[in-house]
């Protein structure tokens, strides 16, 4: 009777530090989890900022990758203005600014800016764009930066 009762005691200990081994491994999981999330979160908003069709370059309806229309970028505050929840359904709590590197160096834009006043993680995308000024027929480069923030 007391070999069964200490074979038990034993395998309770031993349930005990498993539950107590994998509670802590999932936690961790969870955390990665919701880490990889954030991340997939930003490359989203990143690529639908690239390919907004507001601000696209074409000419005779072909669209130019990785290009900006600076005419465009000047007239899009208003359209983002006006229809503000269209475009926080597409970028949710995020900072989004176009640069121009070469030939000049300058912020050219803010483009959206909803940023959460206390967050706990903010996640910054780099996007090397090409910067088309349709007055005078001539490129710049510039820079696309996407920071998405996160509690």
């Amino acid at each position: 009777m007391l070999e069964t009762i200490v074979v038990l005691a034993v395998f309770f200990i031993l349930v005990i530090f498993v539950f107590i081994f994998y509670s802590k491994m999932s936690g961790s999981n969870a955390e990665i989890e919701k880490e990889e999330n954030a991340h997939l979160n930003a490359i989203k908003i990143a690529q639908k900022t690239s390919f907004l069709p507001e601000l696209q370059c074409s000419h005779v309806n072909v669209v130019t990758e990785n290009c900006i229309d600076l005419l465009k970028l000047a007239a899009i505050s208003d359209i983002i203005k006006k229809n503000e929840i269209h475009y926080f359904d597409m970028f949710s709590f995020s900072r989004i600014t176009i640069n121009e590197i070469y030939p000049d160096v300058e912020e050219l834009a803010v483009l959206y800016d909803k940023p959460l006043e206390e967050y706990s993680s903010k996640i910054v995308t780099n996007i090397p764009i090409s910067l088309f000024n349709p007055l005078n027929n001539k490129n710049s480069f510039g820079v696309m930066i996407v920071e998405v923030f996160s509690k």
